[in-house]
């Protein structure tokens, strides 16, 4: 059913109540008049009453020729009815018995406690209020039947305006859902509007904002990764070639020189596939109470010749001896080694790498947390490429290549592993002084059984 409709149906209704509601409102009126003609002056009503009830105790407990009877208190009365067993034997009054009977205010004769019968009757001021309601219910269906008329024309005039007004926001939204259906990234909405309209605009421009954003990364994850293909492959397919066209055997300098690039697409895919996994949340980590501090020295011990080949002074510092994290050990070795072999990548030969541990509390968290630090006296990185080191296959050293270099997916995997695990990463670099690599990952609540 389209707003219109709803619209002029809704207005319909609402005039329908109006009208049931005023005769409801005349209808109640009308009692209230009459009982309060009665609690105003009761003086005329009790006296009415004790007539009836002498004429039947002096007629021998009968009603006997009242119709004939005359009663001094009647005169202030416009319309009188006797009832007894169901018979009318007393009327005075132009209005009849089943008028009187419905809308006569009824007072209760007795005889002792014996019930003889009952008056109907009205005094002049409940006389015209009965007849005002009467004009008034026979003036309701004309009055009401143009009323309608007048206010469903209105109505209709109104509802087809607003719905118009309400409807060309609709439409506009309307449109720009089929402009994201097509692919169109530069969909328009009315977002100028401040009521739900509005906002339902906004979220709509920001939902097809991520989603371009979202295919913009898809093809540029392509196309990266066509990149880093492309170099190996094309040194593997030259060696095959050349063997194939001189004939002439590979060599085992040419076949290790292949097994490098198989094994270095190999890692690319693997760690492609990781950080698709890691990114969507589909990974499942298996996490147990570590120590930090012995996982820190592991890992000193790991990349010790690396540090070694370019003369890099390593060292590692724990403010205790045992800082307990609950992480899965294979995944934050991997990602803290990343970080720390990207430290030694851009320390110059004679430079330092610190490593330090030691719990905090963050501002916005209530748990502790263990703190590692990766210091290094390496080159830096710019302003301009710090808030995308992280980001998969970006280098902030543009001349990196690929032959010496890694795969550009290091920062990357360690950040999406460090958040899979409730944690954060920070950074801090200055060209020329070095940069400061921070990861917070939260305190396990037990310590783990050490040897």
């Amino acid at each position: 059913m389209k707003i219109r409709t709803k619209l002029i149906l809704s207005m319909s209704i609402l005039i329908l109540f109006i009208l049931l509601f005023l005769l409801a409102v005349t209808h109640i009126q009308f009692y209230i008049s009459r009982d309060l003609a009665y609690l105003e002056d009761k003086a005329p009503f009790e006296s009415l009453k004790q007539e009836f009830e002498q004429f039947y105790s002096s007629h021998g407990d009968s009603w006997e020729h009242v119709g004939s009877a005359r009663f001094e208190a009647s005169g202030s009365f416009a319309e009188i009815l006797l009832s007894a067993e169901g018979k009318t034997l007393y009327q005075q009054g132009s209005l009849s018995k089943e008028e009187l009977l419905e809308d006569g205010y009824m007072l209760a004769l007795h005889a002792g406690d014996r019930k003889i019968g009952r008056l109907y009757v009205m005094n002049d001021r409940q006389f015209k209020t009965y007849e005002f309601k009467t004009m008034w219910y026979g003036m309701l269906p004309n009055i009401g039947i143009a009323s309608l008329l007048f206010t469903l024309i209105a109505a209709m005039l109104t509802i087809f305006f607003l719905s118009w007004r309400l409807t060309i926001p609709i439409r506009r939204i309307i449109k720009g859902i089929e402009a994201i259906r097509k692919g169109d990234a530069a969909a328009v909405f009315p977002e100028q509007k401040k009521d739900e309209f509005g906002a339902i605009s906004r979220a709509l421009r920001e939902m097809n904002d991520s989603l371009a954003e979202a295919e913009r990364t898809r093809k540029q994850l392509m196309s990266d990764v066509a990149h880093e293909l492309k170099t190996p492959l094309m040194i593997i397919q030259g060696e095959l070639e050349l063997a194939h066209e001189t004939g002439s055997p590979l060599t085992a300098e040419k076949q290790a020189s292949i097994l490098d690039e198989v094994l270095r697409l190999s890692r690319l895919v693997h760690e492609v596939l990781d950080l698709s996994r890691l990114e969507a949340g589909m990974t499942e980590l298996h996490p147990r109470t570590e120590n930090l501090v012995a996982l820190l020295g592991d890992l000193t011990a790991k990349t010790q010749f690396l540090v070694e080949d370019k003369q890099i002074h390593l060292s590692m510092h724990a403010k205790e001896e045992v800082i307990s994290v609950s992480v899965e050990k294979a995944r934050i070795l991997q990602a803290l080694y990343n970080l720390l072999t990207n430290a030694v990548y851009y320390t110059k030969p004679g430079g330092q790498i610190r490593l330090l541990a030691e719990t905090t509390h963050l501002p916005d968290q209530q748990q502790p947390y263990a703190q590692i630090r990766i210091e290094d006296s390496g080159a830096g990185i710019s302003e301009e490429d710090l808030p995308y080191i992280f980001d998969r296959f970006y280098r902030a050293d543009h001349s990196r290549a690929r032959p010496s270099g890694g795969t550009g997916l290091g920062l990357a995997i360690a950040r999406q592993t460090i958040l899979a695990h409730g944690g954060r990463i920070e950074v801090q670099s200055m060209v020329g002084k070095g940069s400061v690599f921070t990861v917070y990952l939260p305190l396990s609540a037990r310590t783990p059984n050490m040897v």
